[in-house]
């Protein structure tokens, strides 16, 4: 099996601030209907993908993920998967025995059914400690966050000692999970498996109507060109490049690009709507051990459309305790309406690789807007409650891409509203799969990353049983 990794692997020490500068860019449009290039088509370009600087956040999506057609608007395409959750469920507890979790079972109203967990949850520091205390006393149900970090050493990784951020930083000593964790036990054949670094795939050919037969890939340092012969073809560069690889690959059988005979390719491209607040508060006392996050805010009847989204302490750039001031900051986020208008194409204009440009459509639907002003109310109301004087309000910049890619190359039943099928098969091809967040046709109300893994893994398996 060949991997053509466009990214490499990150120095030591590497942060999202010190190695963002090298990834590409996309084209979005400025609010006066120029396009700028200001968008964020990736997580983070680099062997691992996001997992590498993410912030272990762990969550299973919930039973309304699956089904949100109660709650989005009448415009919006189609937000029901061709799955559900007890169809997910048995790859979930796989990749959680395999990796470990960190989480405290029954905390979170909405959890759906789960094995029990393999790992307790972390303690908290002195900011979630007087956010759920604040949270106890609004009436809110505050939880700790499932976490992919080891508060007990497991799978061979150390515990946790808490170094230093999590979020957007390598992990030093390797208590994080990352795309690697759940597979260092499985042994594989000399020369099964060949990562190829540096290697940008820039286009399927298609042997026949319903057939992938090679892909061409660039080096992204001599910018020479190669093509690999292929039995069968899996995406997982991520929602945005996923959709624009399908589209870079027009050809005479497939005059829109591959995937794409009904318009679909790149439609519902979702990044959650998202915001910050905080502030600072006077520290007399550390509070009594708590746990640190509501999702009250879920499903919620005063919430537009009856669904809101999380509410979870995200770590201040300072986070020591100061002439006993605490920085507070808490972050919010929701799944968007997956509209046919936010969409990914390509531009006339070239890159740096001589490809073309992709660029990112997204508007924010009016009902998000409402829903992102609640979420923010009931964030300040929560930092208000634990003494903050002042609540500053800071934008995500979600409009320009995030860390949170879902759709492009939704799945479903219906191919004029779907690019692939329930096992991530692109519609009319027979040996072409898409196994990342594109697949999403719904984004979800919570942190995608261990739903993406679920999948992949659930598709993987359907894949090897057919080669076989």
């Amino acid at each position: 099996m060949l991997v053509l990794e466009e990214g490499r692997t990150l120095p030591p020490g590497a942060s999202l601030a010190t190695v963002q500068s090298g990834f590409d860019d996309a084209l979005v449009p400025s609010p006066a209907g120029t396009l700028t290039p200001f968008g964020r088509p990736w997580t983070v370009s680099a062997l691992g993908g996001g997992m590498t600087l993410y912030a272990g956040i762990a969550f299973r999506y919930r039973t309304v993920d699956f089904d949100a057609r109660a709650h989005v608007a009448a415009d919006a395409l189609d937000p029901v998967w061709p799955i559900d959750y007890a169809e997910l469920r048995p790859y979930y507890e796989e990749l959680e025995r395999r990796m470990g979790v960190a989480r405290l079972p029954g905390a979170d109203r909405l959890e759906p059914p789960s094995d029990p967990a393999v790992l307790a949850p972390h303690e908290y520091s002195p900011q979630g400690l007087l956010i759920a205390k604040a949270g106890g006393r609004l009436g809110r149900l505050p939880f700790p966050t499932p976490l992919a970090i080891n508060s007990l050493p497991y799978g061979g990784r150390p515990a946790c000692h808490c170094c230093g951020p999590c979020n957007e930083h390598l992990c030093p000593t390797g208590a994080r999970a990352d795309a690697r964790s759940p597979f260092t036990d499985v042994p594989l054949p000399s020369g099964a498996l060949t990562v190829a670094l540096g290697s940008k795939a820039v286009r399927i050919d298609l042997g026949n109507a319903s057939r992938a037969d090679s892909v061409e890939w660039l080096d992204t340092v001599t910018s020479q060109r190669a093509r690999v012969r292929a039995r069968c073809v899996v995406l997982t560069g991520n929602a945005v490049q996923s959709a624009a690889l399908l589209l870079r690959s027009a050809q005479s059988a497939a005059p829109n690009g591959i995937g794409n005979a009904t318009g679909m390719v790149g439609s519902g491209t979702s990044f959650k709507i998202s915001g910050y607040v905080s502030g600072s508060t006077t520290l007399d006392r550390l509070p009594a051990r708590s746990p640190g996050g509501p999702s009250d805010h879920y499903l919620d009847d005063e919430a537009p459309s009856g669904l809101g989204g999380m509410i979870y302490e995200a770590s201040p750039a300072e986070q020591a305790i100061c002439d006993g001031n605490i920085a507070l900051r808490l972050h919010f986020l929701a799944a968007d309406q997956p509209m046919r208008k936010n969409t990914v194409r390509l531009a006339n204009s070239r890159d740096r690789l001589g490809l073309q440009k992709i660029i990112l459509e997204y508007w924010t639907h009016p009902l998000d807007k409402r829903r992102l002003g609640y979420l923010s109310r009931r964030a300040s109301e929560l930092l208000t409650e634990a003494g903050v004087k002042k609540v500053d309000y800071q934008d995500s910049n979600y409009q320009s891409g995030s860390g949170h890619l879902h759709g492009g190359c939704r799945a479903g039943v219906d191919p004029t509203e779907s690019v692939v099928d329930r096992w991530g098969r692109v519609h009319d091809i027979d040996n072409l799969y898409v196994a990342d967040g594109g697949f999403f046709p719904y984004s979800g109300g919570v942190n995608p990353t261990f739903t993406i893994q679920a999948n992949a893994l659930r598709i993987a398996r359907r894949i090897a049983t057919q080669l076989a």
